[in-house]
């Protein structure tokens, strides 16, 4: 069952806003760092340079997060809606992954339990994987 096209834009924008708020902790944890630990910005152009002369690398670490697997996550969402394909299982699984990547940002910028923190990507990624077989069967016809 197809709903209206539009309400797929509701978990992108949740993301967008989990990207900005993670921006926001990254911003405000380096700004801290920098200020505590007496480091130039210039001294730490890279990567590299930053991970090695700052203590905490958790939310920047995050952020980069925010820009790998969930763009497949955008193009889904997208691509549901230009094919006009929504459905409420797509959107149940947009706004799960929504959840789970809300969750993965939480432990990551937080205490960063490791195995807790991967978990909630596994799980993410199985929500993706769902989101994508649910969208390629509905091209199909198949459901």
């Amino acid at each position: 069952m197809t709903v209206n096209p539009l309400v797929i834009w509701a978990p992108v924008f949740a993301m967008m806003a989990l990207v900005l708020v993670v921006a926001y902790l990254t911003f405000r944890e380096r700004v801290r760092q920098f200020k505590a630990l007496r480091v130039h910005p210039q001294k730490v152009s890279t990567r590299s340079e930053f991970a090695a002369a700052l203590k905490d690398t958790r939310c920047a670490d995050n952020f980069s997060n925010l820009f790998e697997t969930p763009v497949m996550f955008y193009v889904a969402c997208t691509g549901l809606y230009v094919t006009q394909t929504v459905s409420i299982g797509a959107l149940v699984l947009a706004c799960l992954y929504v959840l789970l990547r809300v969750g993965h940002s939480v432990v990551h910028c937080g205490r960063n339990v490791v195995f807790t923190r991967f978990k909630l990507f596994a799980a993410s990624m199985l929500v993706l994987l769902g989101l994508w077989l649910v969208w390629g069967l509905t091209l199909l016809h198949v459901i």
